[in-house]
């Protein structure tokens, strides 16, 4: 992270007027206790990243002031031994001396560690104890499913290619595998000798594998190749997407539709597809001879957000399903695990990583992702046309979640967005805390903006008079 950058974030928290997800403030008055810092460093690290700045003060009330150090140099060694021996790894920390307000500050980037050596923690504390995660502004120890969750992305070998319990090749559907391949050879422009399909072919397309002795097929193979819906398999039966239509802006609000959807993976983002268009609004105008119809959301950005979550997902993890939520204001996609390694919400519409290699590359194949590579840049460029909102991703420690505004949210003010974004984590908000969020805007006007999202249904006001909160219908 360079300087300027670190400059930013930190003018930012100072602007908020508070700590951030990225920013943890010290006074460092009289040094630091390695008690205030470690689950700090524990959480940057499992996280994505983050800058613990000694010199700015969090008062009593939350509100940030900046104090300044006069012992960089001792702050610094003293966070170099921290790191080196306390942690149960060593991270490189990146240490900057900087000038805010006229007062010297050091601020120091803690990086976020590498998947295969999370989660980082505090060695005297123990992995369930030491491991903490950034959560808002604030540091929280992880539970039990999260620990296990991050030693489980440590472990990662391409979980798709590993053989699949029980499964053997009779259970493939080979006219199946027979078109896909033909249709490789057809765009590759090569030949393609049909009916001949040898175990030569399949190991090197990733559907079978040798295991123990004998070929096996692979858990990817078998998820988009089998004859049957793989999730009449016990040990496939949690790989189902539930969908589900509500009538309003919160889970709470009646169901018009819902719907489990199984099959293999491409007939599962068909019908994840199919599921969002029929509870959306369309409408049809007619352009020459040609009736053309427009959907409420771009059906591109629609496409490539289903289709990479079942692309990406963790399916290590079988305790719960992917959820597909469509509401009046937005349309929601939730997936077990977090983002594949390599991949953060900051770098997603660069990064190219997948935790299942197989399974991206025969879908890419199949024009699952018709722009491999640049699929993000579509949705962001398709809700841009349709003068919706960007995409709002979510990562925390044991899932994923992409949300498509809709037009009701779009309406939204920048100051009502912060709002919006803040109750998206804590659910609730009172007017004190939404000062605090937007500092120098006037009672009246931040009153008002509450009122109008009361009024367009994304808030319930609770309480009366100073005890007057606000929650999200959400």
């Amino acid at each position: 992270m360079n300087e300027e950058q670190i400059i930013r974030a930190i003018e930012k928290a100072l602007e908020l007027n508070s700590e951030t997800e990225f920013v943890e403030c010290k006074s460092a008055k009289n040094g630091f206790s390695k008690d205030t810092i470690k689950n700090t460093l524990s959480a940057f690290g499992n996280t994505s990243g983050g800058i613990i700045v000694f010199g700015i003060k969090e008062n009593a009330d939350r509100s940030l002031e900046v104090v300044g150090v006069t012992e960089s140099a001792m702050l610094q060694e003293r966070m170099v031994t921290l790191s080196a021996e306390e942690m149960n790894i060593i991270l490189r920390l990146e240490y900057h001396n900087l000038n805010i307000e006229n007062k010297d500050i050091l601020a120091v980037y803690v990086p976020v560690c590498e998947s295969r050596t999370r989660p980082y923690y505090f060695k005297t504390l123990g992995m369930h104890k030491g491991s903490f995660v950034r959560d808002g502004n604030t540091d929280r120890q992880m539970n039990e499913e999260e620990v296990r969750s991050y030693v489980r992305n440590a472990q990662t070998d391409d979980f798709d290619g590993h053989c699949a319990d029980d499964v053997i090749k009779e259970f493939l559907s080979f006219p199946k595998i027979e078109k896909f391949l033909h249709d490789s050879a057809e765009k590759a422009k090569r030949e393609f000798n049909s009916g001949i399909i040898t175990d030569a072919v399949l190991k090197n397309i990733g559907i079978i594998k040798e295991c123990n002795g004998s070929l096996k097929v692979t858990i990817a193979g078998y998820l988009i190749f089998a004859k049957e819906n793989p999730q009449n398999k016990f040990q496939f039966e949690r790989y189902k997407i539930r969908c589900v239509r509500y009538r309003g802006s919160g889970v709470a609000s009646d169901i018009l539709d819902k719907a489990d959807i199984v099959g293999t993976l491409d007939e599962q983002i068909d019908a994840m597809e199919a599921f969002v268009l029929r509870n959306i609004k369309n409408s049809a105008k007619i352009v020459g001879t040609k009736r053309v119809e427009r959907y409420e959301y771009p059906k591109e950005a629609i496409r490539e957000i289903v289709a990479n979550a079942v692309i990406h997902r963790d399916y290590r993890i079988t305790e719960t399903y992917t959820h597909v939520k469509v509401f009046d204001d937005r349309i929601e996609v939730l997936n077990p695990g977090n983002l594949p390694p390599g991949v953060t919400v900051e770098n997603i519409k660069d990064a190219q990583e997948s935790r299942n290699r197989i399974i991206a590359a025969r879908l890419n194949e199949m024009d699952y992702l018709e722009e491999y590579g640049r699929g993000i840049d579509i949705v962001f460029a398709k809700m841009s046309e349709w003068k919706l909102l960007p995409p709002i991703f979510k990562n925390t420690s044991n899932s994923f979640k992409v949300i498509l505004p809709g037009e009701p949210l779009s309406q939204l003010n920048e100051r009502q967005l912060v709002i919006w974004q803040y109750l998206m984590d804590e659910r609730r908000v009172t007017r004190k805390e939404a000062e605090e969020l937007l500092p120098n805007i006037p009672e009246a006007t931040l009153r008002a903006d509450l009122a109008k999202m009361r009024d367009i249904g994304l808030l319930n006001q609770m309480g009366q008079a100073a005890n007057t909160y606000y929650e999200a219908t959400f």
